[in-house]
């Protein structure tokens, strides 16, 4: 079996690929909580905090789940969204907690050997073997910081991280900051201290704001773009809340 949260058709909204057509699996269950991040989410009456997809990462929502028992069934749904060559963008949740999953890496295969391209979203804190397969991903590391509400110790992990530099077939990082890390000088000190200890291989770093609300975007994208002309890094926005707000399965 294998836990899906939800599978959409959608551009994507963040970094690397942004604006491209593409069908996110997003799967169910995270090793971090996020609680910084600030969002909300109901369920049966009770209210979780944590990030924006915290319906996909926390299994106290594994009810709302769908336990796909099978690959060709999941390929089936995924195809059933476009006839043209989406991206296919594994998400979560914490996606590299399923890597030894054979429905998925069936699923994967597929799509590789039909000249899609396949992009992970991993917070890179899980350490896993690669294997042929999962070296032809390209993995965005969104690597969470302080105003993640997350214990150093458990968010980095730079032995996951350098693993994944090592084998997988492309990696950008992204970073999601807010204004006050800008202002404070905290955003820069905690990216260039983790930096630092890698051996990196001519990796994009892409910067984003924190935010669900055009509002918040707005107020830290104003203080982000600046470090990208300071430093040197890449901007991404978050387009699908420009265009859809904060809404599932978009």
């Amino acid at each position: 079996m294998l836990a899906v949260s939800e599978v959409f058709y959608s551009l994507q909204g963040e970094g690397e690929f942004i604006g491209i057509p593409s069908v996110f699996l997003r799967l169910g269950g995270c090793n971090l909580s996020c609680p910084g991040f600030g969002g909300r989410s109901d369920y049966k009456g009770i209210e979780f905090l944590g990030c924006d997809s915290i319906y996909a990462a926390n299994p106290k929502f594994s009810q709302e789940w769908y336990f796909y028992p099978n690959a060709q069934t999941l390929i089936d749904k995924m195809q059933s969204f476009s006839d043209i060559k989406f991206d296919v963008i594994l998400t979560g949740g914490e996606p590299s907690l399923h890597f030894k999953n054979p429905i998925l890496l069936e699923v994967i295969e597929y799509f590789l050997y039909r000249g899609h391209r396949v992009c992970v979203e991993s917070n890179g804190s899980i350490e896993f073997i690669f294997n042929h397969i999962l070296r032809e991903l390209y993995f965005t590391l969104s690597i969470k910081l302080s105003n993640s509400g997350e214990v150093l110790k458990k968010r980095i992990k730079k032995e996951a991280i350098q693993n994944i530099i090592d084998n997988a077939k492309r990696v950008v990082f992204k970073f999601v900051l807010n204004a006050k890390m800008c202002e404070d000088g905290s955003a820069i000190e905690e990216i260039k201290a983790l930096l630092k200890d890698l051996n990196l291989k001519n990796n994009q770093i892409y910067l984003m704001p924190q935010g669900v609300s055009l509002e918040e975007l707005d107020k830290n994208i104003s203080k982000i773009y600046l470090l990208c002309l300071q430093e040197g890094f890449c901007l991404s926005d978050r387009l699908h809340i420009r265009i859809w707000g904060d809404k599932r399965g978009v």
